[in-house]
């Protein structure tokens, strides 16, 4: 029997995909708490006259620059694949390019595209 959210919105959308985009959120708090605290030691150390050099030199891998696009790249795929998922949900159950597109502040070109994208 097909979970809920499945027999609401189309095949295309699971709980799975859910737990998925909600385990990435919790990967990035993680990772930015620990980039927060990263920033605050580089910042520590520049204050008190220290050189980029000395300052990047023993930072642990990954770096903090590393970290901030680990982040960023995280982020970045989680919000396309919760829009595809909702784009594809609304489809689902009748909505209109256009309705979706409202929703969610772009153009129905846009929308379109989420929809024919099969990257997840």
């Amino acid at each position: 029997m097909p979970d809920t959210v499945t027999a609401l919105a189309g095949p295309q959308v699971s709980l799975a995909q859910l737990d998925d985009l909600a385990a990435s959120i919790d990967d990035n708090v993680r990772d930015e708490r620990l980039l927060a605290r990263r920033i605050r030691r580089l910042r520590a150390r520049r204050a008190k006259g220290q050189s980029w050099e000395e300052v990047l030199s023993d930072e642990p891998h990954p770096n903090s620059l590393e970290l901030a696009s680990t982040v960023l790249n995280r982020l970045t795929q989680a919000s396309s694949a919760l829009r595809r998922l909702l784009a594809r949900g609304l489809r689902a159950q009748g909505a209109s390019l256009a309705a979706i597109a409202e929703r969610f502040g772009v153009s129905h070109q846009r929308v379109s595209t989420l929809l024919r994208r099969t990257d997840d």
